[in-house]
């Protein structure tokens, strides 16, 4: 009975580990300003995006997001995200959360409130179904 019982949680705990985390995460709220990032094979790309159109004083589009799309390598260490760009940026982290069957990825700032409060915050990127 033992025997079966460690045999049972240790398959829980190798499932878990093996539960998916890569694809789309994107805000789990009706957005009209965030951010989007693909996590896929070792690599990751992270979009900004935006419903407003600032332009300068001749009229021609300014970009919101300089520096923005992003891309490069991530290294996962348990929950622990690291979006390494390259030599000129910093790398960022984030951090994966499992909720309910639903995957969710927080800046820093919000999985530093999270772990405060135990509150979720009001619209975390959330894992996308795939299509």
């Amino acid at each position: 009975m033992v025997t079966r019982n460690v045999f049972i949680l240790g398959l829980a705990i190798f499932l878990y580990g093996c539960t998916s985390y890569e694809g789309l995460y994107a805000p789990s709220c009706i957005a009209y300003a965030g951010s989007e990032i693909r996590l896929a094979d070792g690599r990751y790309t992270w979009t900004k995006f935006t419903d407003q159109v600032v332009v300068d004083e001749d009229g021609n589009t300014v970009d919101p997001f300089p520096g923005f799309p992003r891309e490069g390598r991530y290294e996962r260490q348990g929950n622990r995200v690291t979006l390494a760009a390259g030599p000129d940026s910093a790398p960022e982290t984030m951090f994966l959360l499992e909720d309910n069957g639903d995957v969710y990825l927080y800046s820093t700032a919000e999985w530093n409130a999270f772990e405060t409060s135990g509150k979720r915050p009001a619209c975390p990127l959330k894992r996308q179904p795939a299509n």
